[in-house]
């Protein structure tokens, strides 16, 4: 009977350590799972850089890009409560299998003319809307088609190796954004008959000197542009990943400015002859202590639609900037490092645009240097998936979306976007308490049995 009460005394106090140890022990275990999934669950899924394309009476595409290959694939339908129609990327539309990739295009057609239509991205094991709500576009009217006009390229890396499955996107000068997507051997074609301007009306544009602004989203593997008109585009020059090109003269770019600005904004300097009046500027900057630093030469493709001018100049001088193509003009004066700078208040539109710099000179006279730039697609890339899953976005509204998206995972998400195990400090905590009331049980028996 002594052992019998001696024993009854110390289970609930064995029971109590065994049961403490437990519940250290499946905390520990917890927490390391719920670390492992938090390295393995991130951001890596959330769609990045997405861009509405190929806008139509009966199509439209949307391209996005992730940080870690995964297949992809949107939803649609005309009832925002309700979308359920899959449309695949289109390399799976054509082998019949879904892949994963870190480039996603998918082309959505039979469609009705002047229709809203609403989306979700699925992106691995994801569901992305825009902001608690879906996406969407509306497909514009219906028109004549014009006759096809093809152009193509080849897109490579710098060894000269083709770029598979870039997604090349293409703005004629006044239209919305075309695009399709690299074969194997790196070539792409397109319709630019398909162009449509910003009022969804058919684009007319001229088959000679038409601007075209082209960006290549690769990926990981990265990016390039591109600016090149009309009379270059069957073929259109290799676009090298990794590089801005542009396969226009600088010379023909003032050209076409000083063609399509009344003569009445060009100013007297503009008078002369395009190519005169680049050489004269050149050499005037070239023994002239002002100058202009950005663009740093003309021609400069620059990738923003507001871009910080720059230069240098002589303490106290004063210089009278003047943007010729959209009749903005400020006066500036440089720093005590005699650095000058500004930005326009205004974006600036796609495509080519003339900077004027004027200023006197130590005889009094007024001088002039003139910098030719290119704005090219200032949209690209619309927006990026923070790892928090919502996404920074740019003040520009993408073409065809509704303003300013933002992208959350419809998935549950935790402040750091990493899903979180439940269940883990609950349960150490439970096997703690019940612990320690078998340890108090415990002690309270020996009070009892004496």
């Amino acid at each position: 009977m002594a052992t019998k009460g001696l024993m009854s005394k110390r289970i609930p106090t064995i029971l109590g350590i065994f049961i403490l140890i437990a519940g250290l022990v499946a905390g520990v275990i917890l927490v390391n799972m719920r670390q492992g999934l938090e390295s393995k669950a991130g951001p890596s899924e959330s769609p990045k850089n997405l861009k509405i394309s190929n806008l139509n009476a009966s199509t439209f595409s949307v391209s996005w890009t992730t940080e870690t290959p995964l297949t992809g694939l949107i939803k649609y339908s005309e009832d925002p409560v309700k979308i359920v129609t899959p449309a695949g990327d289109v390399r799976d539309q054509i082998s019949g299998t879904s892949q994963s990739y870190n480039n996603h295009t998918v082309n959505v057609s039979g469609l009705s003319p002047g229709t809203t239509y609403y989306f979700l991205i699925i992106s691995g094991s994801g569901a992305y809307d825009d902001n608690s709500k879906p996406f969407s576009v509306r497909t514009v009217a219906q028109a004549i088609a014009p006759p096809e006009d093809l152009i193509f390229g080849k897109i490579v890396r710098d060894t000269g190796d083709p770029i598979n499955g870039g997604i090349v996107f293409v703005e004629a000068e006044g239209g919305q954004t075309l695009s399709t997507i690299t074969k194997t051997d790196g070539t792409w074609r397109l319709n630019l008959a398909n162009s449509r301007d910003k009022d969804g009306k058919v684009l007319t544009y001229d088959p000679e000197k038409t601007l075209l602004s082209i960006f290549v989203q690769a990926g990981n593997t990265g990016t390039a542009t591109a600016l090149t008109d009309t009379s270059k585009d069957k073929p259109v020059p290799d676009i090298v990943l990794g590089k801005n090109q542009s396969f226009v003269e600088s010379s023909q770019l003032l050209t076409d400015l000083v063609e399509a600005t009344p003569s009445a904004q060009i100013g007297e300097g503009f008078q002369l002859e395009a190519a005169q009046l680049l050489t004269a500027s050149e050499q005037l900057e070239a023994t002239s202590s002002v100058k202009i630093l950005n663009p740093a030469m003309n021609g400069e493709i620059i990738a923003t639609d507001k871009p910080e001018f720059s230069g240098k100049a002589p303490v106290g001088s004063v210089l009278k900037l003047n943007l010729n193509s959209v009749e903005m003009t400020q006066v500036v004066q440089p720093d005590t490092d005699g650095n000058w700078k500004w930005t326009p208040p205004q974006p600036l539109e796609l495509g080519p645009h003339t900077l004027t710099v004027e200023f006197t000179d130590p005889a009094n006279q007024v001088q002039k240097i003139v910098r030719t730039f290119v704005v090219l697609l200032s949209d690209q890339p619309a927006f990026t998936a923070t790892p928090s899953a919502t996404p920074t976005v740019t003040p520009t509204p993408l073409i065809g979306i509704s303003p300013s998206p933002t992208v959350v995972t419809s998935m549950p998400a935790t402040e750091s976007g990493n899903l979180v195990p439940s269940g883990g400090l609950t349960t150490t905590l439970g096997f703690a308490i019940l612990g320690l009331v078998l340890l108090y049980i415990g002690s309270m028996s020996k009070k009892w049995m004496k």
